[in-house]
């Protein structure tokens, strides 16, 4: 049979022996004990010990500890059996002390009788591997504390944090999301969600929603929420379509934050911006009213009329005096401009010399009781009468049957406690923790005065900032008591 005619040209360069000891792998033979009976260059140079170093040596004094134990209790009963082992992981020790991982593959020759007379071994150097692999496995340790860490974060955070896939099922919800609606992970679907919606907001939801999710535009919606105490709170819904890098799909992430106490604050700021305007155009109503009919009668001075509109022009300048400076004073509170003047004086006196103004024009007996004499206390007296004034202005306004003012003073080593009380028809209980609230006002039936419910706020701040106390008790058909003290330095 006529032979290959690059054959001639191939056999110069066969050189068994030169293949086998410069191969790109390990190779040894081993006895059927394991000692070593050739080794091949390679292997030589990669542990760095001479050929002498091997020959006659057991393999598994090579092998590390844990490497010696797999050796005894795998490799060489997997061999026994089935006379082959497949990429086995091994660390084989250096002359130097270092270790060198390899995949060993190995098969045995037995003789006729079945007994094991050789193993051929080959080991292939997997450094690099190795590397590689610690490399993905740190990526992936990363990773999950990437995740771990931004899973803690998005639990720690008032807003609920969502992902979602293109369906709008959804994939991740935080500890916030579970705490407002009471449920587990598991039950965190589209469905459940929406059924915590008010009835009045479902359909836009929905509507919004698949808008969003078809277009692929970002969703943002105004919408109230129903949490664990049967109450629905406003909150703003928001999501944007994000593409996943480790398979290039689509998803949505996305937040719901509560903002009820801001909605909230707006409603009652434009609830008070129309008390506001109502409260301020009545004086100025009246006012310009007066001043066109002292227009009319400026030619006659001796008119009977001219007394009366000059004091209704005095009373409703007074109230627009009051209503502004409860403005100023709200703006400065909030801005910590309110600035306190202290100082030692008779609050007895204050209160004596404050009443004058109320007993030359109303029809009301004042009777001042309790401690006698002087009583000096250290605090700011301009703040100190603007809060007794109110007071008493009150007790004029909302307890108009009241024939009597009763105002107290008490006094004790720390403080001194002054007291206005009326005979009028009393406040709800329910409503007394609310009344040195901000914008609050009591809708008393039959009363004209409604206010722009900032009197006894201003009040409350004015003592908390003298370190004092303040408070109200009352009865249903038996009047009010407002109260204030005062450290005596």
């Amino acid at each position: 049979m006529p032979q290959p005619p690059y054959k001639a040209s191939l056999d110069p360069l066969i050189d068994l022996e030169a293949l086998y000891q410069q191969a790109p792998c390990g190779y040894l033979s081993l006895s059927a004990d394991g000692i070593i009976l050739k080794v091949n260059q390679t292997l030589q140079r990669w542990l760095g010990f001479s050929n002498d170093g091997f020959i006659g040596q057991s393999f598994i004094t090579l092998l590390t500890k844990g490497g010696k134990m797999h050796y005894e209790m795998f490799f060489r009963p997997i061999l026994s059996l089935k006379s082959e082992v497949k990429e086995l992981s091994y660390e084989l020790r250096k002359h130097n002390g270092q270790v060198l991982p390899v995949l060993l593959s190995a098969i045995a020759i037995r003789n006729q009788q079945g007994e094991i007379t050789l193993i051929n071994v080959v080991l292939l150097d997997i450094t690099e591997r190795k590397v590689y692999e610690r490399e993905i496995f740190l990526s992936k340790k990363r990773a999950e504390n990437e995740k771990r860490h931004f899973q803690f974060m998005a639990d720690q955070v008032p807003e609920m944090i969502w992902r979602a896939s293109t369906r709008g099922e959804p994939e991740y919800v935080n500890a916030r999301f579970c705490h407002y609606f009471a449920c587990g992970q598991n039950q965190a679907s589209f469905a459940f969600f929406v059924s915590k919606v008010h009835p009045e907001e479902k359909r836009n939801l929905l509507r919004q929603v698949s808008k969003s999710f078809r277009l692929g535009k970002e969703l943002s919606i105004a919408l109230r929420l129903l949490n664990t105490s049967g109450s629905y709170e406003w909150h703003l819904l928001k999501g944007t379509l994000f593409l996943k890098e480790e398979n290039d799909d689509q998803g949505w992430f996305g937040t719901c934050t509560n903002t009820d106490s801001h909605v909230l604050a707006l409603k009652e700021k434009d609830e008070f911006i129309n008390i506001a305007s109502h409260e301020l155009k009545t004086p100025i109503t009246s006012l310009l009213a007066s001043m066109q009919l002292m227009e009319k009668l400026k030619g006659d001075p001796h008119s009977p009329m001219l007394p009366r509109l000059i004091g209704q022009v005095d009373k409703n300048v007074k109230r627009l005096n009051v209503l502004v400076s409860d403005l100023l004073n709200v703006g400065q509170l909030r801005e910590g401009q309110l600035e306190l003047h202290k100082g030692l004086f008779d609050i007895r006196k204050l209160i004596e010399d404050s009443l004058e103004q109320f007993r030359l024009n109303e029809k009301v007996e004042f009777i001042v009781q309790g401690a006698q004499g002087a009583l000096k206390v250290f605090a700011d007296p301009g703040r100190t009468e603007q809060v007794f004034v109110n007071f008493v202005n009150n007790a004029l306004k909302y307890a108009s049957g009241s024939k009597t003012i009763i105002i107290s003073i008490t006094y004790s080593s720390a403080d001194v406690k002054v007291s206005v009380s009326d005979h009028g028809p009393g406040i709800p209980a329910d409503k007394l923790d609310q009344l040195f609230d901000r914008y609050y006002r009591v809708n008393q039936p039959g009363s004209k005065y409604k206010g722009l419910g900032l009197g006894l706020y201003i009040c409350s701040e004015i003592i908390k900032r003298h370190k004092g106390q303040i408070g109200v008790e009352s009865e249903l058909g038996k009047g009010s008591t407002f109260w204030f003290s005062l450290p005596l330095r």
